[in-house]
């Protein structure tokens, strides 16, 4: 049972991206209740109680709260990974601080997303749901190509992928259709240049800027993010141009309480935003870069503003102006045979984290998308030339073999 003069905080995810916040929480008074629908998640071993319960099933979390509320003194719920709806069914069915469900569903779904900003001018690729194969290439008359095909609501790039003829268009749609609760896809304008990572966290009006990171990709037409270096390093005006869209954006899907991070591009006709869930970033963005590089703390601040504790100024103030790059390693697909290296790397100056996702004896599939991603190692330095060099270094100490496939999927 919770120690009653605490204040309990559901936190929802107990992966290894979720650790940070869960020892964060507990550094700032709370009683844990991590939840995960992987009974052995890392994270269970840090919280003060472990739920095994799927993340995405919003229905069960809020009746497991509801039963819970007074036995816990459950105060606030914060989504540690990509699922603000389930994060706003507690809330809501608590009467806790948070978001409406169907805010948090707008954030989550591309299409309800697109349809408000284009409605709102919020300068964002043009876009357009579709089921069948005749409304995807009817869609693409407007795109013109190339152009994207997008999973309606999934994350980590699971179902998208650029298309340049008309001939790909069949498997994009069934991959994109088969990531999708909702069985239908986006068609997406494809529009190019530079992308950013943009983080806030908006309480009683004011949005409070948590930085922006340089997102970098790989693998052609499958949008893989290979890593990010933060803070940007794009010039201060163009910083605060996104950071004005995106304060738009998150104003326009009626977002007004808690953190919302944007997936931004900066094309030729200007600023654009692609997406934007109301929680905070992944990719060991707010849990490690950020922290690291700026001493700013996201993850504080929204337990706080969740739980209705104190918001200290510390949490968002600048006190560090170092760069910090989070980059992934990929070993070929194949059967992993041997790993070595990973302590080796650790030491190494500059190096903070190292995290292999894979043991030996597992299969690393062919890469098409942010979930197929097995090594990151994340690397510190006074400016971007010094934490690439880091960062470099550890890679060459990481080794991980693999026999190759013999048939690549």
């Amino acid at each position: 049972m919770g120690d009653m003069k605490k204040k309990a905080v559901m936190i929802l995810g107990a992966g290894v991206m979720q650790i940070p916040m869960i020892k964060k929480a507990k550094e700032m008074g709370l009683f844990v209740i991590a939840s995960d629908r992987n009974s052995k998640a890392e994270g269970f071993f840090e919280a003060d109680l472990a739920l095994t319960l799927d993340i995405k099933n919003a229905e069960a979390h809020a009746r497991w709260a509801a039963e819970n509320k007074d036995t816990y003194n459950i105060s606030g719920v914060v989504a540690g990974a990509d699922v603000a709806i389930t994060a706003a069914s507690v809330s809501s069915a608590l009467g806790l601080p948070g978001i409406p469900v169907e805010v948090a569903e707008r954030s989550n779904n591309k299409s309800l997303m697109k349809e408000r900003w284009l409605k709102d001018g919020i300068p964002t690729p043009w876009a357009e749901e579709v089921t069948t194969l005749q409304e995807a290439r009817d869609a693409i008359k407007k795109t013109g190509l190339p152009c994207m095909v997008k999973a309606i609501d999934n994350a980590a790039s699971r179902g998208s992928r650029r298309i340049d003829t008309i001939d790909e268009l069949s498997d994009a749609l069934i991959d994109a259709k088969e990531h999708s609760t909702t069985g239908t896809a986006l068609i997406e304008e494809f529009v190019e240049g530079p992308e950013q990572s943009v983080e806030l966290i908006v309480w009683k009006g004011a949005h409070y800027r948590f930085g922006i990171v340089d997102r970098h990709f790989g693998f052609g037409q499958f949008p893989i993010e290979t890593g990010h270096t933060n803070p940007s390093a794009l010039t201060l005006d163009v910083q605060e141009r996104l950071y004005r869209v995106v304060e738009d954006a998150a104003a326009s899907l009626g977002i007004d309480f808690g953190p919302y991070k944007a997936d931004t591009i900066l094309t030729k006709k200007g600023p654009m935003v692609l997406e934007l869930p109301a929680r905070l970033s992944g990719g060991f963005h707010s849990q490690y870069t950020t922290p690291s590089a700026t001493g700013l703390e996201p993850q504080k601040m929204a337990l706080a503003l969740a739980t209705g504790l104190d918001v200290k100024k510390e949490y968002c103030e600048r006190t560090k102006s170092d760069v910090t790059i989070c980059k992934a390693i990929f070993p070929d697909p194949g059967t992993v045979r041997l790993i070595r290296g990973v302590d080796a790397a650790k030491k190494l100056p500059g190096v903070e984290q190292v995290f292999v996702m894979v043991n030996e004896g597992d299969e690393i599939p062919a890469y098409r998308n942010c979930g197929h991603r097995v090594c990151y190692i994340i690397a510190s330095g006074r400016n971007a030339t010094e934490a690439e060099l880091n960062w470099q270094r550890a890679a060459n100490t990481v080794r991980i073999n693999t026999t190759p496939e013999k048939i690549y999927a």
